[in-house]
């Protein structure tokens, strides 16, 4: 991961989100979301291939590829009043509430980076006391 992204901090491109799971063969799959023009994609994909253990290196299009993020938000202890309003915000998001506990929730919701960050805005630090957030997760509608 070091020399992953030692490839970007030497051309001062940062990473907006890292995301690494296991594939089913067993090998790493690394998302890595940042903002570039074409050219200096093309450029870090082939720096990304003379990499010793890195095997392919694949651009993909946000537009055309289906990007989620996933968020668990824990709220302070609410008032009797704010649960009814705060419940209200996760089912709008299609979010559900995995635990509730004196009076403080916490709920997982998930769907594309602006839509996760519009829920949290919307909510604010008046209702959240912690948010955890997955990175994004980003697989092409291509089928082969």
């Amino acid at each position: 991961m070091m020399r992953i992204t030692r490839v970007f901090m030497r051309r001062q491109i940062n990473l907006d989100s890292i995301t690494v799971g296991i594939e089913p063969t067993g090998l790493a799959r690394i998302i890595l979301m940042f903002r570039s023009d074409d050219f200096m994609a093309e450029f870090l994909r082939k720096a990304l291939l003379r990499l010793v253990q890195i095997i392919d290196v694949e651009t993909i299009d946000p537009e055309t590829s289906i990007v989620r993020e996933v968020a668990l938000i824990k709220t302070h202890r609410l008032g009797e009043q704010e649960i009814p309003e705060v419940l209200h915000q996760i089912d709008k998001i299609g979010g559900r509430v995995l635990e509730f506990r004196d009076n403080s929730l916490v709920a997982e919701v998930y769907g594309d980076h602006e839509r996760i960050q519009k829920f949290i805005d919307a909510l604010g630090p008046k209702y959240i006391k912690e948010a955890a957030r997955s990175g994004q997760v980003i697989v092409s509608r291509k089928m082969e």
